[in-house]
């Protein structure tokens, strides 16, 4: 028998595998699919940050305090900032207005954004 993921591990799966997923949704042209999955890759690196540090991190205001305060513990602007440029990816989810061109800029930001922030994560 295996033992179950810990809130860590499932989290840090599913930013990777979001982030695989966005590639490939951006790449076929699939914008609106490839936008929600670039924030949900950052959403899901987040979780896993807090998760292995004991910081709750159920509500979306957990999630962005606790980006803010990766970023200033860092001295790292880039993550606030690009925390912001995922922001605006979920937006799109909804409101479908980035072009071809922005995604294509914004992903390797958020990917770099998703390693820190993993990175970031406490041993377990």
């Amino acid at each position: 028998m295996t033992d179950p993921e810990t809130q860590t591990e499932k989290h840090t799966r599913l930013a990777r595998q979001l982030l695989d997923d966005a590639k490939h949704e951006i790449a076929a042209g699939d914008l609106v699919q490839g936008s929600e999955k670039l924030w949900g890759a950052t959403s899901q690196a987040l979780m896993a940050y807090c998760a292995s540090r004991g910081i709750p991190h159920s509500k979306y205001a957990n999630r962005r305090h606790a980006a803010f305060q990766l970023a200033e513990q860092m001295g790292n602007p880039f993550i606030r900032a690009t925390f912001g440029v995922a922001e605006s990816c979920h937006s799109n989810f909804y409101n479908d207005w980035m072009e071809q061109e922005h995604l294509d800029g914004y992903l390797p930001d958020i990917e770099a954004l998703v390693n820190i922030v993993l990175d970031a994560r406490a041993e377990q």
